[in-house]
């Protein structure tokens, strides 16, 4: 499958990893990318601003025709308003035939609102109007809520070459939640343990600042893997990075269950520990997992599995390319 990508040049994660997904599986040559991307070329990003660096992409041509004969689908990758600019100035020029597909990685639940937050809904708008997408990959897919049978879920997923270069580590810290209160819940949780455990010790503690974190980039992936229990909250929107990131080290979480469709989910108490919404069990389940090494670190080695099977980029670019056939089938 050839495939027209158009992107937005600042860090958007979902696009991003999607992207390393389908290169992954397609090859270079078959994915085009509008505008150039110089994140993609360059490994010039810490991470997590790197996830979609590619060392075989190159800035391809940028094509003035858009029939059928050169590209067998157009995703629309961003819910930001570069994408949508450049979708428009082409969107008539793209055969009937070709599937348009929107990949919405925004944190806001319904279809296009981070453009709305961001205030250019109009693009959104104007772009429906003018052809409806044939499939809508929604991140933040929420469970139970009705949604169009062209919507699909579309959580974020890993790209686990970016642990190529993580060591081995011994575990340094019982319980850490390394965040800023950007949901009511963090705030709870924060007050609630910032003086058990190791948490003021290691930082897990209120009034985070991004600004000041200490730990950045790949060093923050070493030092999340050094935790024998990782804590994982919602933020803006259900879907965080550090869900995924966590099990792909290997490392133990107690998580919040994201109220969003993930498919193939992970299993609590086999893949993962959920704890409530109010917080209620959650002492008590990481006092427990602290004293019970063994069950720890095995529910731990099973999230990583079930991640390389069913939530690396390869999986998740090959979700979207099934979906796409199937539309031709």
């Amino acid at each position: 499958m050839r495939v027209l990508y158009l992107c937005s040049p600042s860090s958007d994660y979902l696009q991003d990893i999607v992207f390393g997904g389908l290169v992954k599986t397609l090859g270079i040559r078959n994915v085009k990318v509008i505008p150039f991307c110089k994140g993609y070329a360059f490994n010039y990003k810490k991470y997590p601003k790197n996830l979609g660096y590619s060392a075989a992409y190159m800035p391809g041509v940028v094509y003035h025709s858009f029939s059928r004969k050169d590209f067998d689908c157009v995703i629309v990758a961003s819910a930001k308003k570069e994408a949508f600019k450049t979708y428009l100035t082409i969107i008539d020029q793209i055969d009937e035939g070709c599937p348009v597909v929107f990949l919405d990685g925004g944190d806001v639940a319904t279809i296009g609102g981070d453009l709305q937050r961001h205030g250019c809904y109009e693009l959104f708008e104007e772009a429906c109007s003018r052809r409806e997408f044939d499939l809508i990959f929604k991140r933040e897919m929420l469970i139970g809520e009705q949604y169009a049978k062209n919507v699909l879920p579309c959580p974020f997923a890993f790209n686990l070459d970016v642990l190529k270069s993580i060591p081995a580590v011994n575990k340094k810290y019982d319980v850490s939640f390394w965040a800023v209160e950007s949901h009511p819940i963090r705030t709870q949780a924060l007050t609630l343990l910032q003086d058990l455990y190791d948490c003021r010790e290691n930082g897990t503690v209120l009034n985070q600042k991004f600004s000041n974190y200490s730990r950045r980039g790949l060093e923050y992936l070493k030092e999340l893997k050094r935790c024998k229990v990782v804590l994982n909250f919602r933020g803006g929107g259900w879907d965080t990075l550090r869900f995924w990131e966590t099990m792909a080290l290997s490392t133990f979480m107690i998580s919040q269950k994201p109220q969003i469709v993930i498919p193939d989910d992970f299993t609590d108490g086999e893949n993962i520990v959920y704890c409530g919404d109010d917080l209620s069990d959650l002492q008590d389940k990481i006092t427990y997992y602290l004293e019970n090494d063994r069950e720890r670190e095995e529910i731990a080695a099973n999230s990583y599995q079930h991640l390389a099977t069913y939530h690396s980029d390869v999986a998740r670019g090959n979700f979207i390319l099934k979906a796409i056939l199937d539309l031709k089938t």
